[in-house]
């Protein structure tokens, strides 16, 4: 137990050195944790992928307009807030099929999709591989 501690304090030793030494070209989570305002965006994504997360509802999370909120969004996670939240729902689903052996079409619902196939389209896009794939190779208990 102490080595995985160990193990978690190290790794965030060298994070947050790499952060403070790079030459301030980065993106994604990694230029999240300096911007505390995204971060909190990013918190409540990943804590409820499934919300409806339009641009106007993470836009109130962080206090700014959807204008701001867009540009900013973008320019600190290097991609737009539409694409962040499909990858972090897919994710998620991916999870669910591989892990849980959840059905597609449970899947689909619980994400806000109005139907399989276009959750099933969405995934292959994202993942590259169709969710019927995952779950039958995830050998999950079938739940869902």
């Amino acid at each position: 137990m102490m080595l995985a501690r160990l193990a978690d304090v190290l790794a965030a030793a060298i994070i947050r050195s790499w952060v403070e030494n790079s030459a301030g070209d980065i993106t994604g989570w990694i230029a999240a944790i300096e911007d505390r305002d995204i971060g909190r965006v990013l918190v409540a994504i990943h804590r409820q992928p499934d919300r409806d997360w339009t641009v106007e509802a993470l836009a109130r999370e962080m206090g700014a307009s959807r204008s701001a909120f867009a540009e900013r969004f973008t320019a600190v996670v290097g991609e737009t807030p539409a694409k962040y939240v499909a990858g972090v729902r897919m994710h998620q689903a991916r999870r669910w099929l591989e892990e849980e052996g959840m059905r597609v079409s449970v899947i689909a619902a619980r994400l806000g999709y109005d139907s399989e196939a276009s959750f099933s389209r969405a995934f292959k896009r994202i993942v590259g591989s169709a969710p019927s794939h995952l779950r039958a190779a995830g050998g999950g208990s079938g739940k869902g």
